[in-house]
């Protein structure tokens, strides 16, 4: 059954959400996914989704193969996106 997520793709924004996160924090989720020999490598993967359900905002990568990874939780960072959301199906 699909469930409805809002989803943000703005990079400038998500630019600005990764400089607040900070580097650590960030390789930290990297390396507690197993990520870290394989770290993003351009922004266009990038996006925010928001959970109708949970209430919950994560941070997410899409890689060229179409795996997408979940990093981390981004709710109460000043940097989430509040414009250009869009609704989409999730699986």
């Amino acid at each position: 059954m699909s469930k409805t997520v809002f989803r943000n793709y703005d990079i400038k924004r998500i630019k600005a959400l990764l400089k607040e996160i900070g580097k650590d924090r960030y390789e930290c989720a990297l390396k507690d996914l197993g990520l870290i020999e394989q770290k993003p490598i351009s922004m266009d993967g990038f996006f925010v989704e928001y959970e109708t359900d949970t209430h919950d905002i994560y941070l997410y990568y899409r890689y060229p193969s179409r795996v997408v990874f979940k990093i981390m939780p981004v709710l109460g960072f000043w940097n989430v996106p509040n414009d250009f959301w869009v609704r989409e199906r999730k699986e």
